[in-house]
């Protein structure tokens, strides 16, 4: 492996940032062994990470996906993700993207019981593998933030921006009112958290005519990523936290020689160092670079084109 890029690695709160407890088997090697780079760095799930490596958006990675095996109408696309949520005294939280399994099985379960609603809508839901792609036969006048900046947070509860954020908010309390009335039966035989609700970002009205400039092997265990790529011969890692015990067997010896810990409003890029240092460590972000600065680094690293 040459790199490995955690989506959600800090958590922040009012003197700064901390490690995920989910990294603390690593830190010391971290510390010791990796020379440090902070960036700023908008938030980001797996996929949203992988789509800025190649330069493309979120979504356009689902449509390439999808016009491989079929055609795919629709005026604008969205990127459905499903959520399982949580009431406190005066708002709802989300539970983190990598605590809500999700499988194909569950994508194909959602299209047949949120379609005949969409269909009203002129939407329709499809399966991708696990991932879930909207299409909109009328474009959606709407701005709501991406999945990353409110999964493992609070939902918003006001409308996103445009003349169609509350149009939009209707329509998501819609499918919220029916999920509580229809939950997954095979998702409670096995188990797993009810799903509450859908949030639909990253929208966008351009059907990509051009393949991927290079397809870039990974190894993860987010669903929505795996549906656009494959681990085969994998020279990189993109996963949550709560993941990366998963696909690095090693605190020490696999680390790859390029890791990159990113969350909220940061991001660390760690590149091995020939002699270790020493003394406690310190994970406060200091001497920022730009997000621009990040991505060219990443895209040198992997030998991809800025394009």
């Amino acid at each position: 492996m040459k790199m490995l890029l955690v989506s959600d690695a800090w958590i922040t709160h009012q003197d700064g940032v901390t490690l995920h407890p989910e990294l603390f088997l690593w830190q010391d090697t971290l510390h010791r062994r990796y020379q440090k780079q902070w960036f700023d760095c908008s938030p980001h799930n797996p996929l949203s990470l992988y789509a800025e490596l190649q330069a493309v958006s979120p979504v356009s990675l689902l449509l390439r996906k999808k016009l491989e095996k079929e055609s795919i109408n629709g005026a604008q696309f969205w990127i459905a993700s499903p959520y399982h949520a949580r009431m406190g005294r005066d708002s709802i939280r989300l539970l983190p993207e990598a605590l809500v399994p999700w499988c194909e099985q569950d994508a194909r379960w959602l299209c047949a019981l949120l379609n005949p609603l969409l269909a009203e809508e002129g939407m329709q839901l499809h399966a991708l593998g696990a991932a879930l792609l909207l299409s909109c036969q009328k474009r959606l006048d709407a701005a709501p933030v991406p999945f990353a900046a409110i999964a493992g947070d609070q939902l918003p509860n006001r409308h996103p921006e445009g003349m169609d954020g509350g149009r939009l908010m209707r329509l998501l309390s819609e499918i919220q009112m029916l999920l509580n009335q229809f939950p997954a039966k095979h998702r409670r035989e096995r188990g797993e958290p009810d799903i509450h609700g859908l949030w639909l970002w990253g929208g966008a009205e351009d059907i990509p005519d051009q393949p991927l400039q290079r397809h870039i092997a990974v190894a993860t265990r987010n669903p929505c990523l795996d549906a656009v790529t494959d681990g085969k011969d994998a020279a990189l890692i993109i996963t949550e936290a709560e993941n990366v015990r998963q696909l690095v067997r090693s605190e020490q010896a696999k680390l790859p020689k390029y890791v990159m810990l990113s969350g909220g409003e940061h991001a660390l890029l760690l590149r091995q160092r020939m002699i270790p240092r020493w003394g406690s460590a310190c994970w406060q972000p200091h001497a920022m670079k730009d997000e621009a600065n990040l991505w060219q680094a990443l895209r040198q690293v992997l030998e991809l084109r800025d394009h």
